[in-house]
């Protein structure tokens, strides 16, 4: 009784913490990164989806500005293992992306739905 209570207190507290972070990330200035090639990954336990939609698709990236290099990575919807390997054939390695950085901790970037809509062959799963 006390894990389950424990994990509970935990993934609402993740899931306070993402929502702020992404409300957040909105007024983060933008910039295009590059996609590097992209892995197939247990779902995040916050990540909705069936039984059988038990993966994501993550895919690091890149991007450049004054101060260097920074990456990060964006995953999918949570996906069945076939799903996620279709995905993974529709995706070029440099594929172009929008991301919003943090202009004061640049290593701190969101990839947001609204910033990529078409622009990937999969939904963005809001980390």
């Amino acid at each position: 009784m006390g894990f389950f209570l424990f994990d509970s207190l935990s993934r609402m507290l993740r899931g306070r913490r993402r929502k702020d972070r992404l409300q957040t990330a909105t007024l983060w200035p933008t910039t295009t990164a590059k996609l590097l090639p992209s892995k197939l990954v247990m779902k995040d336990d916050l990540a909705e989806g069936t039984a059988v939609q038990d993966s994501q698709v993550e895919c690091p990236y890149y991007f450049s500005i004054a101060e260097g290099y920074f990456g990060g990575h964006v995953r999918s919807v949570a996906c069945s293992d076939s799903e996620g390997r279709r995905i993974q054939r529709a995706l070029a390695e440099d594929m172009p992306i929008v991301v919003r950085y943090n202009p004061q901790n640049p290593d701190e970037g969101c990839v947001l739905r609204s910033d990529n809509d078409g622009t990937l062959p999969f939904t963005i799963w809001p980390a």
